[in-house]
């Protein structure tokens, strides 16, 4: 939330956030710099009732907005449970954690956005607009140097090459951060991560009416994640891990937006291509944990005795097409269609001495072709000042293929290889209907009613082809959002109050379980049910001081649990959802103010709190909540500026996803502990 106003186009049309009648929350460029919002994990503890779960490898790191996401994780590559859009276009599943990089505005979607975004985001979305290049020329750099080797250097350069007809942007990023979980076995800290980001823009105006602007993309992440760090251990976090692991995962993106203003509309195509590419190494025999588990000595359990290799590959091409109104019409209103075909392949290397069913090579190949038509519209309502209503439907048909060959690696008790292949199909129809009421200039009130889909599809991961057992698809699911909420600016725009009630009951989200009839692993359906409030503050203190904060309470919980599930998982009624917190919360004081003439003083501190969550829906244990607290401190002269900084000062260590393998071998992904550095940063 912020407290100056700016415009969002979280229906795909420019409008004030105050008539947007869902909860957004909101960030310019600015806003961004000032608070050190650079990562996905950094954006998220800032937002009332979003969540996350991490493994640590940049890939596995799965979101929930309201409760409503994957139960611990997805069960297939394409799950669009809250999807990340950048400039109108859906990311890879996969390559959702992301480095912020030149970017102009994040807009997160709360609740089922499945009307005018494509991929159905049936809990939410994360909308980024990057910055693009005009007729001003522009420069900007940082660099930082912290404890645990953090390094950072990023840098953005635009201007026009033919002023007024064609501009060019060019942005790059390097970041990386040392590890801080020690591995007993080779004296190294494991954790530590590496990126390196690169972006380029060309802007095109022919005439008046047309915008061309072709972008390209590339990140790269190499890291060295600890795995699964046993909990309740003297010296927490440490591992031993022989061989130790590694991560390689590379985004590549090229997309092409062209914009036609035609009389009373505008035409818009987004075409767009990516690849994906992730490649690693994991020792899954951590010796601390599986000594809890066997009752051996760690020992054993060094060389590995239990490791596995993942390389996988995604291609997606997109394609939309729409048509919207121009600002101040009298109804606004947009319509248009999209495409989406991807292709994704796996090969999973898997050696466990003790899981038959994890052993050996797996070869998948799967595709989906997704075709979209929507609109929606909203229009004021006749013989009632100030009302609007809108109303918007998608339709979406998805077509998947799949192709799963298991090869044994000669464990025994699995099959020499087994082969999976089929087709499936799913027809969903989702919208929206919202009305708005503008009370005064400065206060709306609105309530909306959502349906959100994702659909169904075959597992990444086959469970039960080492043993010559098919595995089956998982069901498509369905929810139905409600929400009621007043958008509020008082004392001539110094304060401004967001406030909502929210609703969720979701159909068929999925989990893994084992079927007791036939000893084999099945997605099984399972409902939740969530409800909470949010609230966001934003208020000019005055004397260079800006108040920036935000809550979130959810209550979500399994229902409808079948005796498989309940059997295999330990989950019953109303249990909580994994990794969903019941409270969350960021306060943010901001200080800026010039002295003299060329003299600037800024700085923030900040409180992050996340309250502790279901490590699954067993409720096996409880991952604790934890207290983030952030500042930073900076001197300013003619467009430099030089700065101190801390990250998790309270050097918390977060837990952000966990597996039970029986009492007393509980294990955790870790979040970093405290990072302090220097920094300075310049632009005009």
């Amino acid at each position: 939330m912020l407290v100056d106003t700016i415009v969002v186009t979280a229906r795909k049309l420019e409008e004030d956030p105050r008539n947007v009648p869902f909860g957004v929350s909101s960030f310019d460029s600015q806003a961004l710099v000032d608070r050190r919002i650079d990562r996905t994990e950094d954006l998220f503890r800032s937002l009332p009732n979003v969540s996350f779960s991490s493994l640590g490898d940049g890939r596995s790191s799965f979101f929930a907005i309201r409760g409503a996401g994957p139960i611990a994780q997805p069960l297939g590559y394409d799950d669009t449970s809250v999807v990340t859009y950048i400039d109108g276009v859906p990311q890879p599943l996969f390559g959702s954690d992301i480095r912020f990089l030149d970017v102009a505005r994040i807009e997160v979607l709360r609740g089922p956005q499945g009307t005018v975004f494509g991929r159905n985001a049936q809990a939410g979305a994360v909308s980024i607009i990057t910055r693009q290049p005009g007729d001003d020329f522009t420069l900007t750099a940082r660099g930082e140097i912290g404890s645990d080797r953090e390094r950072l250097a990023k840098a953005a350069i635009s201007g026009p090459i033919a002023p007024g007809i064609l501009s060019v942007g060019i942005s790059g990023a390097y970041a990386r951060t040392g590890g801080d979980v020690t591995n007993d076995v080779t004296g190294r800290k494991l954790g530590d991560t590496e990126t390196k980001a690169l972006r380029g823009s060309l802007v095109g105006t022919p005439d008046e009416r047309t915008r061309i602007v072709l972008t390209g993309a590339f990140q790269q992440d190499e890291n060295t994640p600890s795995n699964f760090v046993l909990r309740n251990q003297s010296e927490f976090p440490r591992v031993a891990l022989e061989p130790e692991g590694f991560v390689d995962r590379k985004l590549t993106s090229v997309s092409l937006t062209a914009s036609r203003e035609i009389e009373t509309m505008t035409l818009t195509s987004v075409t767009a291509y990516h690849r994906y590419r992730f490649r690693n190494l994991t020792n899954n025999s951590e010796a601390y944990t599986f000594e809890k588990v066997f009752g051996l000595p760690a020992a054993s359990f060094v060389p590995a005795t239990d490791v596995s290799t993942y390389d996988e590959r995604q291609r997606i091409f997109y394609q939309e097409l729409r048509l919207n109104s121009h600002p101040g019409s009298v109804v606004d209103w947009v319509v248009g269609g999209d495409y989406y075909w991807d292709t994704y392949k796996l090969v999973s290397d898997y050696y466990s001495a003790f899981f038959p069913s994890t052993n050996g090579i797996r070869h998948a190949n799967f595709g989906t072709r997704s075709l979209a038509v929507f609109g929606e519209a909203t229009s004021r309502v006749p013989g009632i000042e100030g009302l609007k209503a809108s109303l918007g439907l998608r339709y979406t048909n998805d077509r998947k293929h799949y192709d799963s060959l298991h090869v044994s690696n000669g464990f025994p008790g699995t099959v020499p290889s087994y082969d999976q292949s089929g087709l499936l199909r799913y027809d969903m129809v989702t919208g929206r209907f919202s009305l708005n009421y503008a009370a005064s200039a400065d206060t709306n009130i609105y309530a909306t009613v959502a349906r959100g889909a994702k659909s169904g599809g075959f597992p990444n991961f086959t469970n039960n082809a080492p043993s010559g057992l098919p595995d089956e698809p998982y069901r498509k699911s369905t929810t139905w959002g409600g929400e009621v909420g007043t958008k509020n600016r008082f004392f001539d725009g110094r304060l401004e109050i967001n406030a909502a009630l929210f609703f969720n009951d979701v159909k068929n989200e999925n989990l893994f379980a084992l079927d007791s009839a036939s000893f084999t692993f099945v997605p099984k359906p399972i409902d939740t049910r969530s409800y909470g409030a949010e609230l966001e503050i934003g208020y000019r203190l005055g004397a260079g001081f800006d108040l920036i904060a935000s809550g979130g309470y959810t209550h979500a919980e399994v229902r409808k649990v079948s005796a498989d599930v309940a059997a295999s998982s330990g989950a019953v009624d109303g249990n909580r959802v994994p990794g969903v917190p019941r409270l969350n919360s960021s306060v943010t004081l901001q200080y800026k103010r010039s002295i003299g003439n060329s003299l600037g003083i800024s700085g923030f501190v900040q409180h992050q709190h996340v309250g502790r969550r279901a490590v699954d829906v067993g409720e096996h244990f409880w991952l604790p909540g934890y207290d983030i607290v952030n500042a930073r401190l900076g001197v300013e002269r003619s467009g430099v500026q030089l700065y101190v900084y801390g990250r998790n000062l309270t050097d918390a260590r977060p837990q952000y996803i966990g597996i039970y393998y029986g009492p007393g071998a509980e294990t955790v992904t870790v979040g970093h502990g405290r990072v302090i550095g220097v920094g300075a940063s310049y632009g005009f």
